[in-house]
C-alpha cells in the first residue's frame, strides 16, 4: 500500500493536571478472551488510581482482569486517508521493549487488545502500528500504543472475584473507604511537601 492510499495522524493523549492524572482502564470479564476499553478515570498517582479502578471496574466481580494505563502514556494513531502522516508525533517517552497495541474497528464500540509488538525503540513501535493501520486500511478506525511497562495490571482473584463469604463490606473484606482515606492523606501530605 503506497502513501497516497492510506495515512495515519499519529497525537499524544493529553491529561488535565489540574484534577489529577487520567488513567484508561481496560477491562476482562471472566468469559472474555481479551481486555477491551471499559472507560476512564482520574487520580491524584497510580496507586489510588489502582483502588478507584478496582472499586469501579471490579466490585460487581464483572472483571477477572484490570489494566490501568496512564493516559500521557498512550499515543493514538488514527485512520484518516485525508490526512499526512506527521513526521514529529509526540513522544509517549519509552525505551526498547515490549509495546501493547489497542484497536478500534467500528465508532461506538470500545477498543480491544489487539497485539504486542516488540520494538527496538519507540520510533519502531510507531512505525509497526502505523504499518499495521495501512496495511489493513479501513480495518480500524484507530490504535493505540503503549509501552508494556506503562501498565499496571490488577489479576487479583481475592479482589476481583471474592468468595461470597468474603464481600468487601465485612470487616475481613475488602474494604476501599480505608484504602481510599489513606491514599487520600498519602496525596495530601505529599502536596503539603511540595508547597
Amino acid at each position: 500500500m503506497t502513501d497516497n492510499t492510506a495515512h495515519a495522524s499519529l497525537s499524544a493523549l493529553t491529561n488535565a493536571v489540574d484534577e489529577g492524572e487520567v488513567f484508561e482502564i481496560f477491562q476482562q470479564a471472566p468469559r472474555e478472551q481479551i481486555p477491551r476499553h471499559g472507560g476512564n478515570l482520574r487520580a491524584a498517582d497510580s496507586e489510588l488510581a489502582i483502588h478507584y479502578a478496582r472499586e469501579f471496574y471490579g466490585r460487581r466481580q464483572e472483571s477477572q482482569k484490570i489494566w490501568i494505563i496512564p493516559r500521557a502514556s498512550l499515543l493514538e494513531i488514527c485512520y484518516d486517508p485525508a490526512a499526512p502522516i506527521d513526521p514529529q508525533p509526540a513522544a509517549i517517552s519509552a525505551q526498547a521493549g515490549l509495546f501493547v497495541v489497542f484497536a478500534q474497528n467500528q465508532v461506538g464500540k470500545p477498543l480491544l487488545w489487539l497485539q504486542n509488538l516488540t520494538a527496538g525503540s519507540e520510533q519502531d513501535a510507531r512505525a509497526q502500528a502505523l504499518a499495521l493501520l495501512q496495511d489493513n486500511a479501513g480495518a480500524y478506525l484507530r490504535l493505540w500504543l503503549c509501552p508494556l511497562s506503562a501498565i499496571t495490571v490488577l489479576d487479583n482473584p481475592d479482589l476481583l472475584q471474592p468468595p461470597l463469604d468474603r464481600s468487601y463490606r465485612r470487616l475481613d473484606g475488602y474494604d476501599i473507604r480505608e484504602k481510599l482515606h489513606l491514599a487520600r492523606q498519602r496525596v495530601r501530605a505529599q502536596e503539603e511537601r511540595q508547597h
